[in-house]
């Protein structure tokens, strides 16, 4: 019993260090909450684990209770009831996939839990502790983290995964306006993986590698079905090792085998520019409040110089704070709804924009791609449903949800979908995405030339709006 109330303990305190609710890939802290009801869960991580040398027995015992984390908090906190036995079943298969890839040769068979919450955990408590004993090469930590990542995928949500703690550290950074990580600097896209950015100075640049290259695998794992997401972790890494990546190069069928050196990427979440008579505004992220002073200097900037009109680039745009993206809307939107918060019990609450300060005084463009996400969404539907600018280019990813990320007790964490959004009059964004009021599209021989039909319709269209004459109110006495 006394492991039981430390192991409650060690939750409740988890949950209430929490900070920020956050939209986006990376997301933001978690706002403070009440800690979830303890499912039946607890009473049956007691189960003994087998004769094992005490070190091992206390690294099962810790590796058992971060997993009943995740568990109790993917069935308390998610934004829709998930069904225990598929999160056990999930579970099961990704630890005996990992035992699989090490070369072991399996004999369970796949794991049939019951469909109550109490007898899913007590099936998948026990299968884990069986398979740490049975195969003393796997470590605990590992096969608990396979575990857990099964659980997340099952949740069939984009912003519902885990995070290993070398990831949860690059978050923190991320959420503190450190836009730098271990990796080889190319921005990809799908479903295809295509490289369609290369950052100067980059491993990916002195690889040769260059817009419109396919990237086949990672480390030998083929790429075919795998979400971006997931790719993306696989090539990042710490800065000095190394990542093999099968490449077929752009415009030929040729594939090469190339192995770079992973060094820290670092990137300004907001770039500007003049384009002849046009001002040029890159939104990365809404990481924290510092981009919404960033974006309104650049655009104030811009329209001191005299441009006639405004793109804001949100392509690749992975998301982000709530609140940021809150704050910069007001610089855009007078007032009105902005999006609208479903949780699990159904209780809907509508968000606004109340008394804003638009700092527009050009028309405006807003680039969209399927690399624009989460608050990126949030914030192009807005620009149209209040008319502020025209959104150009392709469909957004459809990856619109309210997360927390919520540390786990060995510094893991998980990435939490905890609330529906929709638009603020109502129109369904996840999995569906953000429609452009002019479709554009990027093809791959775009990418291979170097063209971007997509900036250069926003260009055109600001020609003309520019050109229109301006509409002004007049009383004939």
């Amino acid at each position: 019993m006394a492991n039981g109330l430390q192991r409650l303990t060690v939750r409740i305190l988890l949950i209430l260090a929490l900070g920020t609710a956050s939209l986006g890939a990376p997301a933001a802290p978690a706002a403070a909450q009440a800690p979830p009801t303890p499912g039946p869960a607890t009473a049956a991580s007691e189960a003994p684990t087998t004769a094992l040398a005490p070190a091992r027995a206390a690294a099962v015992a810790s590796a058992t209770m971060v997993m009943q984390e995740a568990w109790d908090l993917l069935l308390d906190r998610f934004m829709e009831p998930l069904d225990p036995a598929t999160l056990a079943t999930a579970a099961d298969a990704a630890m005996r996939e990992l035992l699989a890839e090490n070369a072991e040769t399996l004999n369970e068979a796949p794991l049939a839990p019951g469909a109550e919450r109490l007898a899913a955990w007590t099936a998948l408590a026990q299968r884990f502790q069986a398979l740490t004993a049975q195969y003393p090469a796997a470590e605990p930590t590992a096969l608990a983290h396979a575990a857990i990542t099964g659980m997340a995928l099952a949740a069939d949500d984009t912003h519902t995964n885990f995070m290993t703690p070398r990831q949860y550290q690059e978050h923190l950074a991320w959420i503190r306006g450190e836009v730098k990580y271990g990796g080889i600097g190319a921005r990809l896209r799908g479903p295809v993986l295509t490289i369609v950015e290369v950052f100067a100075n980059s491993p990916a640049a002195d690889a040769g590698l260059r817009p419109g290259d396919r990237i086949l695998a990672v480390e030998g794992t083929p790429t075919d079905d795998m979400r971006i997401d997931q790719a993306v972790q696989l090539v990042r890494g710490p800065a000095g090792t190394s990542v093999t990546l099968r490449v077929q190069r752009a415009g030929s069928e040729r594939v090469d085998t190339l192995q770079l050196t992973r060094a820290e990427i670092q990137m300004p979440f907001v770039e500007s520019q003049r384009l002849d008579d046009i001002g040029y505004v890159r939104l990365r992220g809404f990481p924290e409040p510092s981009v919404v002073d960033s974006v309104e200097r650049a655009i104030s900037e811009l329209q001191e110089q005299g441009v006639r009109g405004l793109i804001l680039d949100l392509r690749g745009n992975s998301g982000g704070r709530l609140d940021v993206g809150t704050r910069l809307l007001s610089r855009f939107i007078p007032s009105g709804p902005i999006y609208q918060e479903v949780d699990r019990r159904g209780s809907q609450r509508v968000r606004q924009v109340r008394a804003g300060t638009p700092i527009l005084t050009v028309p405006l463009a807003v680039l969209i791609d399927e690399g624009t996400a989460s608050m990126g969404e949030i914030f192009a539907v807005n620009i149209q449903e209040h008319g502020v600018g025209r959104l150009i280019g392709h469909t957004t990813m459809g990856s619109v949800a309210a997360s927390q990320v919520l540390p786990l007790a060995d510094g893991s964490a998980l990435q939490l979908s905890v609330m529906q959004i929709y638009s603020g009059q109502g129109a369904p964004l996840n999995r569906v995405g953000v429609q452009p009021d002019e479709a554009v599209e990027l093809r791959l021989e775009d990418l291979q030339s170097g063209r971007d039909p997509q900036l250069d319709r926003a260009l055109a269209y600001l020609h003309g709006a520019a050109a229109q004459p301006t509409v002004t109110d007049t009383t004939t006495p």
